[in-house]
């Protein structure tokens, strides 16, 4: 009598392992794919970020040499007209 109802719970206490594990393993392949993107998001808009400080350092060197372009033909031409 003693021997099925061990069986029994033998088999209950293995199949609630089992249960839990495959869960517990779900959600750690869930945590790992949220952190990928995560990171890949990060990444991303560092990327961005520094691409932006690029652009806007080149502008201010396009804008300065325009600027120093315009200046001496400016001169050029004040000195051409005297």
């Amino acid at each position: 009598m003693n021997k099925p109802i061990y069986i029994g719970a033998v088999a209950v206490i293995l199949a609630f392992t089992l249960i839990y594990a495959s869960v517990a393993n779900a959600q750690n392949v869930t945590t790992n794919a949220s952190n990928a993107m995560g990171n890949a998001s990060a990444k991303a808009n560092n990327t961005g970020a520094s691409i932006m400080n690029k652009t806007e350092d080149l502008g201010k060197k396009i804008a300065g040499g325009l600027g120093s372009l315009l200046g001496n033909a400016s001169q050029k031409l004040k000195e051409g007209s005297k």
